[in-house]
């Protein structure tokens, strides 16, 4: 094989690896326990952006253990939120969005689950494998 040859299929392994990391870290998780949403906003600009994929372990479930600093999605009306839990006071929840200057006080029975992964809109291929493994 030529040196050149070598180097162009190493290359390629090292891009196909970099973009399948995201499903490589989900390989271990049980799918049943999951559920990928699509960002839509920038409140939560720059952690995650417009369009990229969230991840989210259910509430109730093994992989659900929040913690200050998680980001967590809650029910707000007929709509999902994910923003980063600050503090817990009880069953209030104190959350706030990384682009936004006021926190949401959210009761606990409001919160569906925890983002374990953010797949950045540019990544489509971990976006459609994730997607297929997961739906």
């Amino acid at each position: 094989m030529r040196p050149l040859t070598a180097v162009l299929i190493l290359s390629a392994i090292i891009v196909m690896a970099i973009l399948l990391a995201p499903v490589f870290q989900l390989a271990g998780y049980d799918t049943r326990y999951l559920y990928a949403s699509t960002a839509c906003g920038y409140s939560m600009y720059p952690s995650i952006k417009n369009g990229d994929l969230l991840v989210v372990a259910k509430k109730g479930s093994p992989y659900y253990d929040p913690e200050i600093g998680d980001i967590l999605v809650y029910r707000y009306k007929n709509f999902y939120v994910a923003h980063r839990l600050i503090h817990i006071n009880g069953d209030i929840y104190f959350l706030k969005g990384d682009n936004n200057d006021y926190v949401e006080k959210v009761k606990e029975e409001n919160v569906v689950g925890e983002v374990i992964e953010v797949i950045p809109r540019e990544n489509l291929i971990a976006g459609v494998v994730v997607k297929n493994l997961i739906f």
